[in-house]
C-alpha cells in the first residue's frame, strides 16, 4: 500500500493540530479532516485497528499489560527484550506482513487484496512524492531560531556549518529550523528562497542523540544537583560507541553517565551510579524513515 492520500481523518489530540502537520499537509494537497469533539464512534475503525495491534503487542515479553491488576507481579522492565528500533520494525512487519495477508471478517478477504482491486478501478494514477526527502522535511517539527556568532543554538546543542557565516551574529531575523526527534544530530535551516541547509553538530565527534534521550539526560543530571546543564552530557565515541543503553545503568543514569565528561569540578566526577543490568536499549534512527 503506498501514494498519497487526498483526506486523511483524524481525532482531536495535540498532535494532530500541530504546525508541522498543518503547514506539511496542504503542501502535497492533502485535507486534514478532523471528526468531531466527542463523537468517538467517528474513529471505530481506527480503534478497532489499534486494539487488535495492541493484543499482539500485549504477547511480548515485556508488555505492561492491560492494566495493574492483570500484569501483577510481573515486571515489564527486566523482561523487556527489544530494543526501540526492533518493536518499530516488528510493528511494521506486523501490519504489512501479517494483518494485510490475513482474511479480514468483515472484507471476507485480505486487505491487501481489497487495496489492489481498489487501485484498479482508480481512473486517475496513485500520487506520490516528486522528492522524498522533503516529503519527509515537510513533516518535521520546528522552532525559529537567530544565527549567533558561534552558530545555531537548539535544545542547549550548538551547530555549525560554513553556510551560516553570511548570518552569524549579523542578523536578527530569526529563521525556521526543522528537526528530526529521533536524531538530533542534523537539523534543517530553511532560507527565504526556499533552499534548505543541513547543518550538524558543532562536534562532530559527538554521537547521535535523539529528543527524548536529550531530555532524559538533562533531568537525571539535575536530580544529581547539576543545575547548569550544558553540552558537556555527551561523550566521545570511545567512551560510548553512540550507544548509551549499552551502559551497565538504569536508564535516565545512563544518559547522564555516558554522556558527561566529569573533570576535578564536575560533580559527577568520582560519582558514577550503581551498576544495573540495562533493560531497554535504543540505537540512533536514521534522519528520515517512510
Amino acid at each position: 500500500m503506498f501514494g498519497l492520500p487526498d483526506i486523511i481523518h483524524l481525532d482531536n489530540g495535540r498532535e494532530f493540530h500541530g504546525k508541522a502537520l498543518v503547514r506539511g499537509a496542504p503542501e502535497h494537497g492533502i485535507e486534514l479532516v478532523h471528526r468531531p469533539v466527542a463523537r468517538p464512534h467517528y474513529g471505530g475503525h481506527i480503534e478497532r485497528l489499534i486494539g487488535t495491534m495492541m493484543g499482539a503487542v500485549h504477547l511480548l515479553p515485556g508488555s505492561t499489560s492491560i492494566n495493574i491488576a492483570k500484569r501483577g507481579s510481573y515486571d515489564p522492565q527486566r523482561h523487556a527484550a527489544m530494543t526501540l528500533d526492533e518493536l518499530e520494525r516488528w510493528l511494521a512487519l506486523q501490519i504489512v506482513g501479517r494483518y494485510h495477508a490475513e482474511v479480514h471478517s468483515a472484507l471476507l478477504l485480505p486487505p491487501r487484496t481489497a487495496w489492489n482491486d481498489a487501485v484498479a478501478a482508480r481512473v486517475d494514477p496513485l500520487r506520490l512524492p516528486h522528492d522524498p526527502d522533503r516529503f519527509c522535511r515537510d513533516f518535521l517539527p520546528f522552532n525559529e531560531r537567530c544565527i549567533r556568532r558561534d552558530g545555531l543554538h537548539l535544545f542547549g546543542i550548538r551547530y555549525w556549518d560554513d553556510v551560516l557565516s553570511p548570518l552569524a551574529g549579523r542578523s536578527a531575523r530569526q529563521v525556521r529550523v526543522k528537526f528530526d526527534p529521533r536524531d538530533l544530530s542534523c537539523v534543517y535551516v530553511e532560507q527565504e528562497d526556499g533552499s534548505v541547509w543541513p547543518v550538524r553538530f558543532a562536534a562532530l565527534d559527538r554521537p547521535p542523540i535523539t529528543l527524548g534521550e536529550h531530555r532524559l539526560a538533562r533531568a537525571a543530571l539535575r536530580e544529581r544537583g547539576v543545575r547548569s546543564v550544558d553540552e558537556n552530557w555527551f561523550s566521545t565515541p570511545s567512551r560510548s560507541n553512540g550507544d548509551c543503553w549499552k551502559a551497565p545503568f538504569s536508564r535516565p543514569e545512563a544518559c547522564a553517565a555516558m554522556w558527561s565528561e566529569p573533570n576535578e569540578h564536575s560533580p559527577l566526577a568520582g560519582d558514577r551510579p550503581a551498576r544495573r543490568r540495562p533493560r531497554l536499549k535504543t540505537r540512533p534512527s536514521s534522519t528520515c524513515r517512510p
